[in-house]
């Protein structure tokens, strides 16, 4: 839409011209009648005013704005007098206004005033049906469409019920209802069964939103909308095969379709990732100005390593403007594969606060202390808490794990420290659990536990705070009694936890029970094939006497984390490597 269109109709202007020559007929005072025996002609008579002269004024400053674009005063001023004057062609313009500037609310108001000074001008009820649902209002939204529907015009059901994922479970059954009750009248219609699929889909209602988009595709074999809510189900209900095949044999009728090749390719993503990347490039080239589709190339190259058209797609992101934090932060990455920590740095430290702040930060941590250069790493934490203050702890909590990850214990205890003298005690949990890690690593156990507990005087119901004081004192004491009673609560509120359930099992051997402690770390180590667990399990199977079993679980987990010191300090100690 050009901008210049939105100004000057002719309806508009015409108005004002018969409104603004009545303005003038009567506001003048009439010049006095010349001398003369001819009678002067009869004045006619002043034309009926539509609007009162406020609005007059108010609608053609609206005008004059809009020309200079000044649009919020042209927009303020037509909304306002669509308030008042309830006028269809006022409220149609302040709609048609608010949505060129994305002013979602107003266009919903000026769109519900426009919809009810003209109820049977399919247009306004269109409008009121888009913008009562872009504003979250899903039943008034539908009313409007189904007065569309039975006008014969084209409805919004699809969309609506697309919008829809926000209502409550409540909400979401009173909706399907009004879908099914305009399918008993109308069977067939695309965007009733369509819109009601995706209302049973967003209820996990699979099955039976299958069978209203397929019944959709009876009506209309080559309906994209339908076309695609089938293949998501079929990729819900794992059957790809099934997906895939269908949406091969639309491409092929509608290569053209963007729609429906992404979310081909989205299905392939979960498929075969060489397939899902020949898709993208080709959607590359159908909008090569997308940056969502450059972006979905890019990561999809990165996981199947190739790395050469991850970073021209990235590049091209930088180059284009679009998605720039995240284009930096995967080049950076690709910059470490390379060993390149240089280029990795300048990408890492580009990363703006968003969904890829956070392990930008812990990569370029990594980095810094990695090589022993903890002034550059502490000098950057200095200047990224003093722009993002608000977010001191969790960015010194990382900065200390870090620490820890390599070995720095007291510049990491340090860092804590100075957190949380400054952090409120009912945000500390996660600094105090930090600490409690490190005094373990020293083998504190009375601070370890002495922070574990203030934890677990704030959130007794912290699974990870049982869980470690419950391992820390199984491990490293006898009091197993009450870590038996830590663990079970901890086990109850997370029984898949692989961690917690290895710390249960690991209790069991301590405590002499082998079967018990050899069911619970096997789950463990099938769930998680952790170093630790690995090394846990090798020593329930070595006291038991499997010991070529407990030496493949070690090999096999060395070859995971070769300098994992828990495993081969585990060897050692059961003298496992002279035998």
């Amino acid at each position: 839409m050009r901008v210049g269109s939105l100004f000057f109709p002719a309806s508009l202007l015409s108005c004002w011209l018969v409104c603004g020559c009545a303005l003038q007929a009567t506001d003048q005072a009439p010049e006095p009648a010349p001398a003369a025996v001819v009678e002067p002609a009869p004045v006619p008579p002043t034309p009926e005013r539509p609007f009162s002269r406020e609005t007059l004024y108010s609608l053609l400053a609206a005008e004059i704005a809009g020309s200079r674009q000044q649009f919020d005063i042209a927009l303020s001023n037509y909304a306002q007098q669509a308030k008042e004057t309830r006028d269809p062609q006022v409220a149609e313009r302040a709609t048609m206004i608010a949505r060129f500037l994305r002013e979602d609310e107003i266009a919903m108001e000026s769109a519900v005033i426009w919809a009810e000074a003209a109820p049977n001008n399919s247009e306004a009820l269109a409008n009121a049906s888009m913008t009562l649902m872009q504003n979250g209002r899903h039943f008034e939204a539908f009313e409007m469409s189904r007065r569309l529907l039975d006008k014969g015009e084209e409805t919004l059901f699809q969309n609506i019920a697309a919008n829809a994922t926000n209502l409550t479970d409540e909400e979401r059954v009173a909706l399907l209802q009004k879908y099914l009750d305009q399918l008993a009248t109308h069977p067939t219609d695309e965007q009733l069964l369509v819109g009601a699929g995706i209302l049973l889909q967003q209820q996990e209602k699979l099955d039976e939103a299958l069978g209203y988009a397929q019944a959709a595709l009876k009506q209309n074999a080559s309906s994209i909308p339908a076309a695609i809510l089938e293949a998501n189900l079929l990729h819900q209900l794992k059957r790809d095969e099934e997906a895939i095949a269908r949406m091969t044999a639309l491409l092929e009728q509608y290569p053209d379709n963007i729609r429906l090749r992404l979310q081909y390719a989205r299905i392939l993503t979960h498929h075969d990732l060489g397939l899902a990347q020949e898709q993208f490039e080709i959607l590359v080239e159908q909008s090569p100005n997308d940056g969502d589709l450059l972006l979905s190339l890019g990561i999809i190259a990165l996981e199947r390593k190739d790395t050469e058209t991850a970073i021209v797609a990235f590049e091209k992101l930088l180059d284009r403007d679009q998605h720039i934090s995240t284009a930096h932060y995967y080049l950076g990455r690709l910059a470490e594969e390379r060993k390149d920590t240089e280029t990795a740095l300048i990408h890492y430290l580009q990363v703006e606060q968003g969904n890829d702040f956070v392990p930008a930060t812990v990569n370029l941590l990594n980095i810094m202390i990695r090589s022993g250069d903890l002034l550059s790493a502490t000098e950057h934490m200095k200047r990224t808490l003093n722009r993002f203050p608000d977010q001191a702890s969790g960015l010194n909590l990382i900065h200390a794990q870090t620490l820890v990850k390599y070995g720095y214990l007291d510049a990491a205890e340090t860092v804590l420290n100075r957190t949380l003298k400054t952090t409120p005690a009912a945000e500390q949990s996660n600094l105090l659990f930090a600490r409690a890690m490190l005094y373990d690593q020293r083998n504190q156990l009375a601070a370890a536990e002495k922070d574990l507990r203030t934890v677990l005087a704030q959130e007794p119901d912290n699974a990870a705070a049982l869980n470690a004081l419950g391992y820390i004192l199984t491990d490293k004491t006898t009091r197993f009694d009450e870590a038996r009673e830590l663990l079970v609560k901890a086990y109850t509120l997370n029984p898949a936890d692989p961690a917690i359930i290895d710390s249960v099992g690991w209790l069991h051997y301590r405590t002499g029970n082998y079967p018990e402690a050899l069911a619970y770390l096997r789950r463990a180590y099938d769930a998680y094939q952790d170093a630790e667990i690995a090394a846990h399990l090798g020593e329930v199977l070595w006291v038991i006497g499997e010991k070529d079993e407990a030496r493949q679980i070690w090999k096999d987990a060395l070859k995971l984390t070769p300098d994992s010191e828990v495993i081969t300090s585990t060897i050692q100690r059961l003298k496992a490597d002279q035998e």
